[in-house]
């Protein structure tokens, strides 16, 4: 299906949507958490996990993967003060991490949890020990999104449900949304502007964001929208590549097809005509059938409608019904077999 579930590192260098969407959400979190000891969470290849520290006093990175673990400490682990620890999720938040801890942010996770319930209890748990929160789930119910990784899928009113299990969350929407690039040739500086009022159906939102025990810094310091922007003009060109390509494939299925039929246009209307024919004359051939055979049925319904037919008919009826009858025709018949 083509479901890209855990980005690379070399995924997130590229500027795409999904790299976007994710890569702000961390930005957020990192935001949030400002001079925290964070827990990243279903932290995956540990981009996030590289941002959070950005801002975080430390970070430790979780994942049930070992493999993507021991990549990530190869990697991100090398570059920077990150720990990464291969861990059941469940099992890591039982473990009492409020004393050594104080924010978990999990990002696109717990939809992928076989024991989800116990998951949001022991998040719920670590939130009324004082730890902050920063989850986030897909709205994947809502779009009809086929995802053979995830065991639950949300929609408004299950993340809803969620947001008040792990203590009276505050909720952030996040939207895909579009814009235009106005750019000079080394701009280094980028002044965006909002002109959209609108902001977004909160049930249609692509993810919910919830955030607990952060009332503080969702205040009036934290702007109530934030947008991040991945303007990569080489998609024009590449749009244009494809469409140039898809060109090239369509001539060259018309070419195949005419070496199917012919050597030339000619030799493949020609074909056509031939077969064309040959469907008319088996036609012509059926249609003829079918009126000699309704002609003999239209015979045969007269004959057996005139009265000597009608007569003989009538008599056979009255012999059969008579048991004396009949049997002196059966002897007859023998009679006459023997001559």
């Amino acid at each position: 299906m083509g479901v890209q579930e855990r980005l690379s590192l070399e995924a997130v260098s590229a500027n795409t949507l999904i790299v976007c969407e994710h890569v702000h959400r961390y930005r957020i979190a990192g935001a949030l958490c400002d001079g925290l000891r964070v827990v990243d969470l279903a932290c995956g290849s540990g981009y996030g996990s590289a941002i959070l520290r950005e801002t975080a006093r430390s970070v430790v990175g979780v994942d049930n993967d070992a493999a993507t673990i021991d990549m990530a400490r190869a990697t991100v682990g090398t570059e920077a003060d990150i720990g990464f620890e291969a861990a059941d999720a469940v099992e890591y938040l039982g473990r009492g991490l409020a004393d050594e801890h104080d924010a978990i942010v999990c990002f696109e996770g717990l939809e992928h949890l076989p024991d989800l319930e116990a998951a949001v209890e022991a998040l719920a748990a670590c939130a009324r020990d004082g730890m902050k929160l920063v989850v986030s789930v897909p709205n994947s119910r809502t779009f009809a999104e086929e995802n053979e990784f995830h065991v639950t899928d949300f929609d408004y009113d299950k993340a809803m449900k969620l947001a008040e299990r792990l203590g009276n969350a505050a909720v952030l929407y996040q939207f895909l949304a579009e814009g235009s690039l106005v750019r000079g040739g080394e701009a280094e500086h980028l002044d965006a502007e909002r002109t959209l009022e609108e902001h977004g159906e909160p049930e249609y939102a692509n993810h919910f964001i919830l955030c607990v025990n952060l009332e503080k810094e969702l205040g009036s310091a934290f702007p109530a929208a934030r947008m991040q922007l991945a303007a990569a003009p080489a998609y024009n060109r590449h749009m244009l590549n494809m469409e140039r390509a898809n060109q090239e494939l369509w001539r060259e299925n018309a070419r195949m097809a005419r070496r199917q039929l012919g050597n030339s246009d000619s030799a493949a209307a020609t074909t056509i005509f031939r077969v064309q024919r040959e469907l008319r004359a088996r036609t012509e051939e059926a249609e003829e059938r079918s009126r000699a055979l309704e002609a003999e049925v239209a015979h045969l319904r007269r004959v057996l409608e005139t009265p000597r037919h009608a007569a003989v008919e009538r008599a056979r009826d009255t012999a059969m019904r008579s048991p004396l009858t009949y049997g002196f025709i059966r002897r007859a018949w023998r009679l006459v077999r023997r001559r």
